[in-house]
């Protein structure tokens, strides 16, 4: 890695994302003081890394948890028992200790199930007792490395669920890595593309998703939402205005779905409207809506055409433009 600036933003959930040997885990192993680097600095809640000792990071320690693909859960301790153990590392009394994992099993809905050992419990159950773990020393910053890779999809969801929730109540700041975008688009409030040990682009999250500017985010989010064109349009497009059909897709977010903005296009500047395509998705709890349309090509009318949804908060792009006797059929 090198060259490297990020903060992340305190009480926030920060999604990590890039291909396999971008420096991901290599950069979140630097927080935690997995991994050291050579030059530069690294301030953890507000406190400065560089010439702390080894007791000082200890003291830092005690407020960052993890959670891991593998939970790493011991399996002759129960569900409480494995919670109970960071604080015991920590000298907390028993009694206390069983008091705080009592209440975290509790929060992370398993309830009635403190007695289990990890080979009674399912996966998910046995990454929610990972996640009260490290969250039994009142942690402040929680680190996730691929945590919901091992999981099902209705599973990873009811995790996410509960991390979000989690971020909620106890204002905990989450940092994970994943190659799942769905788990992006669910969970995070800002992201972070890593290419070849930098940072490539960063963003929120609606902001990065939607409108995806370094090759490798757009590589990466490649499927995640209905973007692009049917394959027959994809085979007479060019790129150069020319007389014909320019073709525009659409982003409409919740608020600028309620208005009639195409019928007023139609209407008040006589500009007829041909759509190709639709769909509707969701970023975290945000719905929006995808349109791919083609119009006459000529500068007055695009002009009035991206004019007119900027106005009424529409996200517009260009994508390319059909000759004349080109198919959008």
């Amino acid at each position: 890695m090198e060259d490297i600036t990020v903060s992340f933003a305190s009480g926030k959930i920060h999604s990590i994302i890039g291909r396999s040997g971008a420096g991901k885990s290599t950069l979140i192993r630097c927080l935690n003081f997995l991994e050291f680097f050579d030059s530069g600095q690294l301030t953890i809640l507000g406190q400065n890394t560089q010439f702390m000792s080894k007791e000082q990071r200890q003291q830092v320690l005690k407020e960052i948890g993890s959670i891991f693909q593998k939970v790493n859960l011991l399996s002759r301790r129960t569900a409480l028992e494995n919670v109970m153990l960071p604080q015991e590392w920590q000298g907390v009394s028993k009694k206390v200790a069983k008091q705080r994992a009592t209440v975290l099993l509790e929060k992370v809905g398993l309830v009635g199930l403190e007695d289990r050992y990890p080979s009674q419990l399912s996966g998910g159950q046995c990454q929610r007792i990972a996640i009260a773990r490290a969250l039994a020393n009142e942690a402040k910053i929680l680190l996730c490395d691929e945590f919901t890779s091992a999981l099902d999809p209705e599973t990873s969801l009811e995790i996410l669920a509960l991390l979000r929730q989690l971020n909620k109540d106890l204002g905990v700041t989450i940092i994970l890595i994943t190659h799942d975008m769905n788990v992006v688009r669910e969970i995070s409030d800002f992201v972070y593309v890593m290419d070849k040990g930098k940072i490539a682009e960063q963003s929120d999250v609606e902001q990065l998703l939607l409108h995806p500017q370094h090759p490798t985010t757009q590589s990466l989010l490649t499927g995640l939402f209905v973007r692009d064109l049917p394959h027959h349009l994809q085979q007479s497009l060019v790129y150069s205005p020319c007389e014909g059909q320019v073709i525009i897709r659409l982003v409409f977010s919740s608020k600028s779905s309620q208005n009639p903005v195409m019928a007023e296009l139609i209407q008040q500047h006589q500009i007829p409207i041909n759509i190709l395509a639709g769909s509707m998705d969701h970023l975290r709890a945000t719905v929006f809506g995808t349109l791919l349309i083609s119009a006459p090509y000529n500068t007055i009318t695009h002009d009035t055409m991206m004019s007119h949804f900027s106005i009424n908060g529409i996200s517009a792009e260009v994508l390319g433009y059909l000759p004349v006797g080109g198919s959008h059929d």
